[in-house]
């Protein structure tokens, strides 16, 4: 019988090559949609499978719980410094503990240098986790100075050598200078693994890095801590013995408050959204998954129900094969497993042709988003299962229908030839409405991501955004030995420097107020800060670093933060932060920080940071010089620091760097997606129009005998497809105003409206593509002579 369905459907697909083509292509784009959709939902699913279960059984991570003051709850997946070596020697049932932190520091081998986040962890690293071994020995971690690379930063240093026994030169903050010896190299592992690491040395240099004591709880650096337990039942009583250390971590760090400890095990999922501090990497949130999955259906959507109303305009050609099949003894069942068997064979023709495009589309994706992870990452049996379950349900929902209906007619209506196919009926004008309204929301989109990078242009940020440039620095000698240098250049205004920087690495802490606490940016900035940036002083003045009581007891707020504390007269009113207190001697202009956060003026304070932990060296220059200044500083320092790579951003790239991809990217898969649906939409109503002029010939040369013009007759068979494509309209421009709108709010806080004219626009140029899709078609028919049509009658 299979034989038998095989050889039938072969011989009609052949007989039909168009409908074909059109199809496999529509669906196999599609499918290749589904498959790059699916890698994204694929890196949740095998997070952390690279680790075999059986040796992380007994692991878990230490949850940090919060309640921020304005009553909102949060998580980190972290813990002080300290806890873990305490925990293991105060309670039992611990077996192991291991630290996992990150550092950005210059590594030298040679003449390569480059700028590296080094990891750090605790010598039982490799005891409790699973990495596949290139090069040395794991044994050789327990050496203090040891290293272990990854197979790509091995290669990055050492080319095609063996980097065994090889000795790196690490520089890190506070001019700290670390030699190790690499004594191992990782093989590959996936990147959706909570640990991924270039470089990976003992925790103990990250103690002398920061200066830190054994005994310190104060360090806001705290590392992800994780813990091999005796038996995983008794991780609820240990979670609950860790609120030992709650008040001690609470007295020494006062900007936040630890409400408890809970342990996780180490492949547990849970709400990204509610993780505010990590050093393990996360799974992907919820939103963009919801978002691309959502884009791959309604691509799938529009090509099966292309698949299902270019059938049933076939349908029409198989009435009498029907018939016979049915006279020889054909049941319902033979004749619906015969539609739905040829189905079934475009739509593998479509898989085929889907697993080869998205060789392009999966790259491309990848690359856009620079994830990097790809096909080669997937499980092989969980991609198998995917794809069977994708061909059968794009099978059961592109065929089914058209099955069900070539099997319903009795084999005499059918060979009597009394059998009529209507050219439209209210499913097919349903699937078309359905796609076309598709087609619309995805134009919407693709616009309204357009018009949101100008918006998002033409943002006033309340400082001089595009006058000021930032160098990554190290240590006082080096901003002192380049601002030197760097002065001499007489298009430079201005040069400064700070650890933190408008747009980037703040951070959000408590402020004491009398007995209230607030919610408030941080900025630890140095000399010049306010001046570089341009950022407005409203009363009072700036910072003075030369002055001790400046240093150790003042700060500058901005107008939001009066606003949300409701402060009137704010000069030398006294704040506590991080429990010091310090007295308001500035208030300085609302600024836009980040477009992704608020879209209403941040409350901010900035305060005087250490001259040792400035972490970029600030340039101040008209616009239009830049770019030379740029230049110009990174030959300075490529003669002042040989052995360190040059880091420099435009403050204008920190701020709209990150809104500017996500624009761009979205701007394309819109407008692929448009097209797309654009072509199968109306290879759809082509098809119908088609059908529908073939049904409706004799009707045609009657009219035209009876003196209807050509304009007439296009006019009255295209009113029903007038009333298709307005209702597409109508469904598409509510749609897509509602969903553009929804995720203009999910990705940013600070975006364009959603507007009516765009939306009108968009839905008037589908109708356009639609209407002069069957205008085309029904010309075809009306132009006919009526004597062809009506010989016979």
């Amino acid at each position: 019988m299979l034989k038998n369905y095989f050889m039938v459907g072969l011989r009609n697909l052949r007989k039909n090559k168009s409908y074909v083509i059109i199809n496999t292509f529509g669906l196999g784009i599609a499918l290749a949609c589904c498959i790059t959709a699916y890698l994204l939902l694929a890196y949740n699913i095998e997070f952390d499978d690279f680790h075999k279960d059986q040796k992380v059984d007994n692991i878990f991570k230490v949850h940090a719980h919060f309640v921020n003051t304005d009553g909102d709850p949060y998580q980190s997946i972290s813990a002080p410094i300290n806890l873990g070596p305490n925990a293991q020697m105060d309670i039992a049932g611990i077996q192991r503990f291991t630290r996992y932190n990150g550092e950005g520091g210059y590594v030298r081998s040679g003449d390569d240098s480059f700028r590296e986040n080094v990891s750090f962890a605790d010598s039982t690293f490799f005891d409790m986790f699973d990495f596949p071994l290139l090069h040395g020995s794991y044994q050789s971690f327990q050496e203090l100075h040891t290293g272990f690379l990854s197979e790509e930063t091995a290669h990055k240093y050492f080319r095609d050598e063996n980097p065994i026994g090889k000795v790196l030169i690490l520089n890190f903050v506070n001019q700290k200078e670390i030699k190790v010896i690499v004594g191992g190299v990782i093989k590959k592992v996936p990147v959706n693994s909570s640990l991924v690491f270039d470089l990976l040395i003992r925790m103990e240099h990250f103690y002398d890095i920061h200066n830190l004591s054994t005994d310190n709880w104060k360090d806001w650096r705290d590392p992800s801590t994780f813990f091999q337990v005796a038996s995983k039942e008794q991780a609820p009583t240990i979670s609950d013995q860790l609120a030992k250390y709650i008040d001690r971590r609470n007295k020494e760090k006062t900007d936040r408050t630890v409400s408890s400890y809970k342990l996780e095990h180490f492949k547990s999922a849970f709400d990204q959204d509610d993780i505010r501090w990590s050093q393990v990497n996360l799974r992907i949130s919820p939103a963009p998954l919801v978002v691309f999955l959502s884009m791959a259906l309604m691509i799938l959507l529009i090509a099966c129900f292309n698949m299902t109303n270019t059938s049933i305009a076939m349908t029409a050609k198989r009435m009498k094969e029907v018939g016979i099949r049915k006279v020889v003894g054909a049941g319902k069942r033979q004749i619906v497993g015969q539609f739905l068997f040829e189905t079934v064979i475009v739509i593998l023709l479509s898989l085929i042709t889907g697993l080869a495009m998205s060789k392009i589309i999966v790259p491309a994706f990848v690359n856009m988003w620079e994830l990097d992870y790809g096909m080669e990452d997937l499980n092989g049996l969980n991609l198998l299962i995917t794809l069977l379950a994708l061909v059968f349900f794009t099978s059961l929902l592109a065929g089914i229908y058209p099955a069900l209906f070539n099997s319903k007619f009795k084999p005499v209506v059918l060979l009597k030839g009394h059998a009529r196919i209507r050219g439209t009926n209210v499913l097919t004008r349903g699937l078309i409405s359905v796609q076309f309204a598709l087609s619309v929301i995805v134009l919407i989109g693709g616009v309204i991501f357009i018009q949101n990078t100008k918006y998002q242009e033409k943002i006033r940020f309340g400082y001089d955004k595009d006058m000021v440039l930032l160098v990554n620095i190290q240590s006082e000698k080096e901003m002192e030995v380049m601002e030197n240098e760097i002065r001499r250049n007489p298009h430079v205004l201005q040069v400064g420097a700070t650890s933190h920087s408008l747009g980037w690495s703040s951070y959000s802490a408590a402020v004491g107020i009398d007995t209230a606490e607030y919610e408030i940016r941080h900025y630890a900035v140095g000399k010049n800060y306010f001046e570089i940036m341009g950022l407005p002083l409203l009363e009072g003045r700036g910072l003075n670093l030369e002055n001790t009581t400046d240093k150790e007891g003042a700060v500058v707020v901005n107008k939001a933060f009066l606003d949300k504390t409701n402060m009137q007269d704010p000069i030398r009113k006294v704040i506590k932060v991080h429990g010091v207190k310090r007295h308001i001697v500035g208030v300085v202009e609302n600024h836009v920080d980040n477009l992704f956060r608020s879209r209403e003026p941040e409350p901010a304070l900035f305060y005087p940071g250490i001259p040792g932990e400035y972490q970029y060296m600030l340039v101040r220059s008209h616009p239009e010089n830049l770019a030379s200044v740029k230049s110009n500083i990174e030959d300075l320092w490529k003669k002042q620091f040989p052995d360190k790579p040059f880091q420099c951003r435009f403050q204008e790239d920190l701020l709209l760097g990150e809104t500017r991809k996500t624009n761009a990217n979205l701007e394309k898969i819109f407008l692929f997606l448009t097209i797309l649906g654009g072509l199968l939409s109306g290879s759809g109503i082509f098809s119908l129009a088609s059908l529908n002029i073939e049904k409706r010939g004799k009707e045609i040369g009657i009219r035209k005998a009876l003196g209807a013009s050509v304009e007439n007759i296009v006019h009255l068979m295209n009113m029903e497809f007038m009333i298709i494509l307005l209702i597409s309209g109508l469904l598409g421009s509510l749609g897509g105003y509602v969903l553009t709108g929804a995720l203009l709010d999910e990705i940013y806080a600070y975006h364009i409206s959603v507007g009516l004219i765009p939306v009108f626009i968009c839905a008037l140029v589908i109708f356009a593509i639609g209407i002069s899709t069957t205008t085309f078609t029904i010309l075809r028919g009306a132009r006919a002579n009526p004597v062809d049509t009506l010989r016979d009658e």
